[in-house]
């Protein structure tokens, strides 16, 4: 970068952090480089070869009046540089630089022009959220501050995310996007989960309480590097496009499933089964098989978080049960769980808790997970809105002793 180069950039940087582009004629104070203060790193004023470049390059901007000088020593040292006010533009366009009402306005009307058909509500949020930002303060996400190719190539992935009718390969997904394999994994990928993972607020739950990986949270989006598997045992037959499976046939292990043969399923045939028990924890679910599970109960592992593939195995599962057939779920007694049970239940409107009551907090406490006050005050909040009133006791007794119990504490 020249002398004339970094004085324009740092000048124009401290523009942009002043009032003077956000609130214009309000603040008094000047758009200044002090030398005292190091604003200037580049002019070592000792080495003559380099304080004389500064010098020729502040002179000159100063005779053009994009600047004023003030010396010190007689005119030997300059103290400070300072942007005058009424030659921004003619600054920005010196250095390249674009002023930034037109970045936010250029940003702004990319994204809404891109998006205004797409209907997935974590991508709509980001959307408003992003508009409003740029339209109000001319803040715009600092990956498109420098060009607008990063954004362009999200804004396709979003639109080809909301056209999706089902899950689909990560590969499959950038070729369709970019006609390239393997694009959106090494270009794109990180930044559209990182948004997700700010809008949607079942992919940051899942995140919050399971610490899922980069494929899992894929995988919740509907997006999947592999097939996931989904685990289940009892009096259960699949019947599919090419034949049946026999899940009773292996009652203390359970069977796997990957979830790309959810789509080829025809029917279940679950009408033995006097109770449905979801298990949120592996080792549980593993436990359970061995030693719990009745003749007439299904038991399918839940895993924590849900993809569109499994809800809609999930949602068979339930489809076929009997109407008397019970239907459970059992996880951490947690704001963790009790946000899952949530989830699940505004799948399968006849689910109902188990083991996750205030009274296994009180018999259980003195195991239990000591919480900090700023997740029992999300907790309290939580108690106060009613948003999760099944577990008000639990809930409570969470809050009377400060901990939170484990499915694992049942195994002691």
């Amino acid at each position: 970068m020249t002398p004339k180069q970094e004085i324009l950039n740092r000048l124009l940087d401290k523009y942009e952090n002043s009032k003077h582009l956000t609130q214009p004629g309000v603040s008094t104070r000047r758009v200044m480089l002090s030398i005292k203060k190091k604003d200037l790193p580049g002019y070592t004023y000792e080495v003559a070869s380099v304080r004389d470049a500064y010098h020729a390059a502040a002179q000159e901007l100063e005779r053009r009046g994009l600047v004023s000088l003030e010396w010190l020593d007689d005119n030997l040292l300059l103290s400070s540089v300072i942007l005058n006010l009424e030659q921004v533009m003619q600054c920005y366009a010196e250095v390249g630089r674009t002023h930034p009402a037109r970045r936010a306005a250029a940003v702004s009307d990319l994204i809404a022009g891109n998006l205004k058909n797409v209907t997935v509500p974590w991508i709509k949020s980001w959307e408003k959220d992003t508009c409003t930002k740029a339209e109000e303060h001319m803040r715009v996400p600092a990956f498109c501050k420098e060009n607008l190719s990063l954004l362009q190539d999200l804004l396709v992935a979003f639109q080809e995310y909301d056209a999706m009718q089902e899950s689909m390969t990560m590969r499959a997904f950038s070729s369709k996007c970019f006609h390239d394999t393997k694009y959106f994994e090494r270009n794109i990928r990180d930044l559209f989960l990182r948004i997700a993972c700010q809008y949607d607020a079942d992919l940051s739950i899942a995140c919050e309480e399971n610490e899922l990986g980069v494929r899992d949270q894929l995988a919740v989006l509907g997006i999947y590097a592999r097939p996931e598997v989904y685990e289940f045992a009892g009096n259960c037959i699949l019947e599919t496009k090419y034949g049946h499976i026999d899940v009773g046939a292996a009652p203390l292990s359970g069977l796997a499933i990957p979830s790309t043969l959810v789509n080829d399923i025809v029917s279940v045939d679950i009408h033995a089964i006097k109770c449905i028990t979801f298990i949120e924890n592996k080792t549980n679910y593993d436990e359970y098989l061995l030693s719990e599970r009745t003749e007439h109960e299904l038991v399918v592992y839940h895993g924590g978080f849900m993809s569109p593939q499994k809800r809609k195995f999930f949602r068979l599962l339930a489809q076929a049960a009997p109407n008397a057939a019970a239907i459970r779920f059992w996880a951490d007694i947690d704001l963790g769980g009790f946000q899952i049970f949530q989830h699940l239940r505004g799948l399968i409107p006849q689910l109902q808790p188990m083991r996750m009551a205030g009274s296994f907090v009180e018999k259980y406490h003195e195991t239990g997970l000591a919480r900090s006050e700023v997740y029992l005050s999300k907790l309290q909040a939580v108690l106060a809105e009613g948003t999760c009133a099944l577990f008000s006791e639990a809930i409570t007794a969470i809050l009377k002793y400060g901990v939170t119990i484990e499915q694992e504490t049942f195994l002691n």
